[in-house]
């Protein structure tokens, strides 16, 4: 079983985690054969073709990119949400339920849902299974992204947002046909799978393109830019760039802190093409997060072009309730307590952004675990230069965690202060509490460097009873 999992679910439930949780779950290791038989569409094709093929059945926008998709799919999913349509999103990975990677209209999907998709799907696979090798069977995600397709298709959404889960082109969920593909932004993160430079990154991401749909994209680089649009143009698919067809600009110092924890209203300037220029707010942090709020409302005016009525009411409402669990989320503002789930230079130099924008001139403080297939010299060379003291942990339920001692050897190689306080535990709760006890109530802590860490952190802080007060913290006894 995931053992972020709880314990109290019924014995049904249990047994359903258990049965998806001993597949080959490729979010789980550092070993992903991405260019092997294991990842090729054909098995995916002829899985969902023994379900009825569902993903036929769903209106689909189609979300890649290598960072911003998931901030991207929740804008967009919860705007239509807001304009009366009925609405599934498939994301990953989970931070604490697997429930959480399936939205249906604000809200998880329940454990009777999984466990009744669970044994809809189970007869399926084993037939599967009988043909084939282990090591050429349907893998976790395979299996969790037809669920998404069957629930959704089950429920008759009016509109599916998916989220790829790594690359594109050969992705599980790059077998639908979608009304709408968005490409959120083009950064090195797999480098190993994807690619070395942003041009061969880009190339997978395009992949999700297909003929005749109409591509967003919020891809900067110039050179990934280049591919985007000729792989658009090859296949006869218009293409609406930021910073051409439409902008998204931050406007300045146009932000305001509310009463509730880490809560704020964030306004921000969007035009498309040549119509007047909207003034919106989103409630999270980051201006990375407008350019994101603004690809979902440049697939907004897509999708009205194709006679889909939402509202500016709607839209608005969409944008300024969307919270986005584990990014760059603010859990106690006395002392300052952010989960985030960066995990690459572009990621970490974003939440730098945010640290020096919002809490120029606090003491901050540092825990960061990761994956050890990650580029953590280019993470942690922009990270450690705005901290005071640090803590390297490792999370406990994926063997894809690096060490703290490997974490040690990175920062040889990187620039930094020598004098700023290092500390290494294997144990992420020493690390946690070592941290919160070090703070002054005006301090800040981060809490960093993957999902995994990230869902770690919310589930002690729930623990310690410090969700909803931070004066449970050691920090304010």
């Amino acid at each position: 079983m995931d053992a972020s999992q709880v314990d109290s679910d019924s014995p049904q439930y249990q047994e359903a985690l258990d049965w998806l949780f001993q597949r080959i779950n490729y979010e789980r290791t550092t070993d992903i054969p991405y260019r092997s038989r294991n990842f090729k569409l054909d098995r995916m094709q002829a899985f969902l073709q023994r379900l009825g093929n569902p993903q036929d059945r769903l209106k689909i926008v189609h979300v890649a990119g290598t960072k911003g998709k998931g901030s991207t799919s929740a804008f967009l999913s919860n705007i239509l949400w807001k304009a009366g349509y009925h609405v599934g999103r498939f994301t990953s990975p989970h931070l604490e339920r697997l429930e959480e990677r399936y939205w249906l209209d604000g809200d998880s999907c329940s454990d009777h849902d999984i466990v009744q998709l669970v044994d809809a799907i189970r007869p399926v696979v084993a037939q599967m299974d009988e043909n084939a090798s282990v090591e050429d069977r349907l893998t976790f995600f395979e299996i969790t992204t037809a669920m998404s397709f069957l629930l959704f298709a089950e429920r008759d959404v009016d509109f599916a947002v998916i989220e790829v889960g790594l690359g594109g082109r050969l992705d599980s969920t790059n077998v639908c046909q979608p009304q709408l593909c968005i490409i959120t932004s083009i950064s090195r993160d797999h480098t190993a799978l994807l690619g070395n430079t942003l041009a061969e990154i880009a190339g997978e991401k395009a992949g999700i393109i297909k003929p005749g749909v109409p591509v967003i994209s919020g891809v900067m680089a110039p050179e990934a830019q280049k591919v985007i649009a000729d792989v658009a143009a090859h296949s006869h698919a218009t293409l609406d760039q930021l910073d051409d067809q439409f902008t998204s600009v931050p406007l300045s110092d146009c932000w305001q802190q509310t009463d509730a924890a880490g809560l704020f209203q964030q306004g921000f300037e969007f035009q498309w093409q040549a119509s007047a220029r909207q003034q919106l707010t989103i409630s999270v942090k980051g201006d990375h997060q407008v350019a994101n709020a603004g690809l979902a409302v440049a697939a907004v005016e897509k999708l009205r072009e194709q006679g889909h009525e939402i509202s500016p009411e709607a839209l608005q409402e969409g944008l300024k309730t969307t919270q986005l669990p584990a990014r760059i989320e603010c859990l106690s503002e006395q002392p300052v307590v952010i989960v985030d789930a960066a995990h690459n230079d572009a990621s970490a130099e974003a939440l730098v952004s945010v640290l020096q924008k919002h809490f120029p001139d606090r003491r901050r403080h540092l825990v960061f675990a990761s994956s050890g297939d990650k580029d953590h010299a280019a993470v942690l060379s922009q990270l450690l230069g705005v901290f005071q003291q640090v803590w390297f942990t490792k999370y406990g339920f994926s063997s894809r965690a690096a060490s703290p001692q490997q974490l040690l050897k990175v920062i040889d190689s990187i620039e930094y202060d020598p004098s700023l306080p290092i500390h290494t535990t294997e144990e992420a709760k020493v690390a946690f509490h070592e941290a919160l006890a070090a703070m002054d109530k005006e301090d800040v802590l981060v809490v960093t460097g993957s999902f995994f860490i990230a869902a770690e952190f919310k589930r002690f802080w729930r623990e310690i009873g410090a969700n909803t007060q931070a004066a449970t913290s050691p920090a304010t006894r």
